[in-house]
């Protein structure tokens, strides 16, 4: 393994001690993932490692500004500002700072029964991924928490809770709608997410699947492939959903008849409403509105 970290005075890097390490390995919170270091590299000029043969943790480079490339399979992709890098376990890689523009990341390596899984949810041969930029200075600021309670001293609690924190932002990165590859996977990407203020703000309309495509832009056919490509259901079914939360909204805080909720989300048959909030929840309106929660 070659590792270069010149002109760096003002990184940060974090290595919890072997015996704490190893305490949060075998903590049940912590088997199944868990933080082995974490860093910050500002304007990291000249930085850059290789590793023929990969290393046994995965890999999360998050680039706040300036560029820097990743190399694998002799394929060389570049990693730009706003983008997280994303390196499986035991996956042979380099990468680097760009020359003129370097780099500066945060940066983790995670380990855990879970952790490969993240990786794995990418498609073959794609590792990088563009946080939308509401979500910038969110993962942003976990990366600094992370620092923040690692610098107070690593102990069990203190490692277990930075795990955490970097578990939450790889949740983000992976989960939050609007997250999209990058590079060539990034021009088939569609971002949903007013896609789904729209449904939202209409779960009174009975919005078609027309309706929806039209509103993205899309064909019905290309909106529903992505759609479920991105979220795991249809667009119908996703709307769907959202208008029988509307309606536990309804049933848990007003005194509004099971026929008068249906009419606010704008089914005109009672019955219908009911069996559409059946399948969904499980349960009947009555059922629901009846039931203990808290």
């Amino acid at each position: 393994m070659k590792t270069k970290l010149k002109g760096c005075p003002d990184r940060i890097i974090h290595y919890p001690p072997a015996d704490v390490l190893e305490n949060v390995r075998r903590h049940p919170l912590g088997v199944g993932f868990h933080v082995v270091c974490l860093g910050w590299f500002p304007e990291a000029r000249g930085s850059g490692i290789e590793r023929p043969r990969g290393l046994n943790e995965c890999i999360m480079i998050f680039c706040t500004k300036g560029k820097g490339w990743f190399e694998t399979d002799g394929r060389r992709v570049v990693v730009g500002a706003g983008e997280v890098l994303i390196i499986p376990p035991n996956k042979a890689h380099a990468y680097h700072a760009d020359d003129e523009d370097p780099w500066s990341i945060h940066w983790a390596h995670f380990s855990g029964t879970a952790a490969a899984s993240y990786a794995s949810l990418l498609p073959p041969h794609e590792h990088v991924m563009m946080l939308p930029a509401g979500d910038f200075k969110a993962i942003a600021n976990m990366f600094r928490e992370s620092y923040r309670l690692a610098s107070t001293g690593f102990t069990e609690r203190t490692l277990l809770l930075v795990s955490h924190i970097l578990r939450h932002a790889l949740g983000i990165l992976f989960f939050q709608i609007g997250t999209s590859l990058s590079g060539s996977a990034r021009a088939i990407a569609h971002d949903l997410t007013k896609s789904i203020e729209f449904m939202r703000a209409n779960v009174a309309c009975s919005l078609t699947l027309q309706e929806l495509s039209r509103h993205a832009g899309l064909s019905p056919a290309r909106f529903s492939s992505l759609f479920r490509d991105q979220t795991g259901s249809s667009p119908v079914e996703h709307y769907i959903r959202l208008r029988m939360q509307a309606a536990c909204h309804y049933l848990d805080t007003t005194a509004l008849s099971v026929k008068e909720v249906a009419a606010e989300l704008g089914y005109d048959d009672p019955y219908y409403f009911s069996r559409i909030f059946q399948k969904t929840l499980g349960c009947s309106p009555l059922a629901y509105r009846r039931s203990v929660k808290g």
